[in-house]
């Protein structure tokens, strides 16, 4: 990987699959590439599959727009994403499935307009409109567990659209309508889209 990289100093757009299996392999991938040094890059999908890969030693590159992440542990990279100042699109899926809380605290994504969640197994995410001050459209996939929205979004100025596809459960979507009333009642303009999809 690391000779492909040195060649390609000029990637924009990269996607990288790592599989391992725990049970049969003994010589397992513990850390994800070193990126930094790809400084044009703008695109990046990783899928780590494979317990024994440390997220939290991914090196990316600050100038990333865009990245979609299929890892597990995924709730432990916050702090790493948060890191890159211009990103605007973000996508997480976690294949384990882990349940538990998703608390951002002080972590904010400055420049971030897009928040993709799928098959996330949290029950309970715990963020303020200071964590995605310029977020414009959410979407949530099949993250059957959570019960709602944080009533926060409301107060995010830029927010125009959530979108909710195979989300089963009623408190969430009840959430959603209840952000979008907000918005109607802070900002005086119904201009919140509110898609619901069953599939």
């Amino acid at each position: 990987m690391d000779v492909l990289l040195r060649k390609c100093p000029n990637l924009q757009e990269l996607g990288i699959s790592i599989f391992s299996d725990e049970w049969y392999s003994a010589d397992i991938c513990t850390s994800g590439p070193n990126l930094k040094s790809l400084t044009q890059l703008q695109l990046l999908d990783i899928c780590f599959r494979g317990s024994n890969i440390i997220i939290s030693e991914l090196h990316l590159p600050s100038n990333l727009k865009e990245l979609a992440l299929e890892v597990p542990h995924l709730l432990s990279v916050g702090s790493l994403i948060a890191g890159l100042p211009c990103l605007e699109y973000r996508e997480l899926m976690d294949w384990r499935r882990e349940s538990g809380e998703w608390c951002l605290g002080d972590i904010t994504f400055d420049k971030l307009k897009f928040l993709k969640l799928v098959e996330l197994n949290i029950s309970r995410w715990d963020a303020s409109e200071a964590s995605f001050p310029q977020l414009v459209t959410l979407v949530i996939k099949r993250c059957y567990q959570l019960e709602e929205i944080p009533l926060s979004f409301a107060d995010i100025p830029t927010l125009e659209q959530i979108k909710l596809i195979a989300c089963y459960n009623k408190s969430l979507k009840a959430s959603a309508v209840k952000i979008k009333e907000e918005i109607k009642d802070i900002q005086g303009s119904d201009h919140l889209n509110l898609i619901i999809e069953i599939h």
